[in-house]
């Protein structure tokens, strides 16, 4: 992983992860935060300072790597560019804002902090065979990483109301590496990248 400035950065085959902490200071570079007309309105509409500045630091990333690329929503929520250049999709957690891109036809990411409470969460997204799997001497990182890992599946299903117990399946076979399934979509398995990094997982898939 690499830092350029207040960026973490690292590319997997022809996808692009960028990361950035939200404690940053954006007016130091006013320039990166500088949104077209249509964003202004919805900056404008936007009712919290937290949701504002998640907004903004997703300009941020997207100007310092894509410029003058637009970030269009569909009907389901997910970003896209409008140019249709690259798939992209949007992370963020009480730390970090992430934004991955990749030039397959999709792509999904989600980041997650690592807390004790996901333990109590687990059996409503999880299958019971998924649960089975759980090593209980690193369960707390097992239970957000399969949490992350149906994030970024979903995401990258763009299909509402997929069920996380039964339409996405998560496999992590013998030698670490962790592949998912979307039933509605397809029954092969496709790959999930998977890295912890200050006390959060984060999980793409493309």
């Amino acid at each position: 992983m690499k830092l350029t400035r207040e960026i973490f950065s690292f590319s997997k085959k022809n996808t692009q992860v960028y990361i950035t902490p939200n404690w940053i200071d954006l007016s130091k570079d006013e320039s990166s935060i500088q949104l077209i007309d249509e964003e202004k309105e919805k900056y404008v509409a936007l009712i919290t300072e937290k949701r504002k500045k998640e907004f903004l630091l997703v300009r941020f990333l997207r100007n310092n790597f894509f410029p003058d690329k637009e970030i269009a929503y569909t009907e389901t929520g997910a970003p896209y560019f409008k140019d249709k250049s690259y798939s992209i999709s949007i992370s963020h957690s009480s730390t970090f804002i992430a934004l991955a891109a990749t030039s397959e036809e999709r792509i999904g990411i989600d980041i997650e902090l690592i807390q004790d409470k996901i333990i109590k969460l687990g059996p409503k997204f999880m299958h019971i065979d998924e649960i089975a799997r759980v090593n209980p001497s690193n369960e707390v990182i097992e239970y957000t990483s399969f949490w992350c890992a149906k994030e970024a599946l979903y995401k990258w299903s763009n299909i509402r109301g997929l069920s996380f117990q039964n339409d996405l399946v998560i496999h992590c076979d013998a030698s670490g590496n962790w592949h998912g399934k979307s039933t509605r979509i397809s029954p092969c398995l496709i790959p999930l990248e998977t890295l912890e990094f200050n006390n959060h997982i984060l999980c793409f898939t493309y």
